[in-house]
């Protein structure tokens, strides 16, 4: 399993301050924190932007972070035109993220995507997050037929089912949904895309309750699932020690009893 971090969103407030004053420092500081925590994967994320400081937003934060880190850079924009301008910056191959099975955003990211070889992340979602995870699977094999027709590898496509925050009514039906869905998605494609849950969303504030307790056993459930990428806070230690017993588990590094911590 993948880490990708969430850290660069601008949905925390320390960041959100750190992009205002162009805080080079701190942003460069923290990208080399989440290489050294062990993420592969950073996700830029600066919310949304005015037209005019659009273009010089994306370039400043795009340089700093290549210039601090050797993680792959995730750009995250609702919008495919901004996803393009990102793109523009980039001097490695990024991630983009993200699609989704809204008419008029599915096709022209895919497209993007298929012209410049790069990995795409597409959310099961239209004007909502379907509650079922046959009903995700739905909009994911619309995703997979639309991304076969471009050309796109389908190792280049990554499926997101999209994890809801479990203190809200139905949490707990959406959560079985995505691992339900995450246990199809071999047995429904050959060959299979890969999956990238946003743990964070699972026990995000916004629901009213805090949840964060609920992050570590459902990344780990997840995994058991067949998840390959996960979006989290890579500087959460409980996190980042489950996923690495995950890739003891997988046979994927040896378990050394001093590298983990206990209670």
């Amino acid at each position: 399993m993948l880490v990708a971090a969430d850290n660069l969103s601008a949905a925390r407030p320390s960041l959100r301050r750190a992009l205002a004053g162009r805080d080079r420092q701190a942003i460069a500081g923290l990208c080399r924190r989440l290489e050294a925590a062990g993420a592969s994967w950073l996700d830029l994320n600066p919310g949304y932007l005015p037209p005019a400081r659009r273009a010089e937003t994306w370039r400043w934060l795009v340089e700093t972070a290549e210039r601090a880190c050797s993680l792959k850079l995730m750009l995250d924009a609702p919008e495919p035109e901004t996803l393009a301008l990102a793109l523009s910056f980039c001097s490695r191959p990024p991630v983009l993220n993200m699609a989704t099975a809204q008419e008029g955003r599915l096709r022209p990211v895919l497209e993007l995507a298929a012209a410049h070889d790069l990995e795409v992340v597409a959310a099961t979602i239209d004007h909502t997050v379907p509650p079922t995870a046959e009903e995700r699977l739905g909009l994911a094999g619309l995703i997979v037929a639309e991304a076969d027709r471009l050309g796109l590898e389908r190792s280049r496509l990554i499926l997101d089912p999209m994890v809801m925050p479990l203190a809200l009514p139905g949490g707990e039906a959406h959560a079985w949904a995505v691992i339900s869905f995450l246990r199809a998605v071999p047995l429904v494609f050959d060959p299979p895309p890969r999956t990238l849950l946003a743990i964070s969303n699972l026990v995000t504030r916004s629901a009213g309750r805090h949840s964060r307790f609920a992050a570590a056993p459902f990344l780990a459930a997840a995994w058991g699932a067949g998840l390959d990428i996960a979006l989290m806070d890579a500087l959460d230690p409980e996190l980042m020690q489950t996923a690495a017993l995950c890739r003891v588990f997988a046979g994927r590094r040896v378990f050394a009893p001093g590298e983990f911590h206990t209670p």
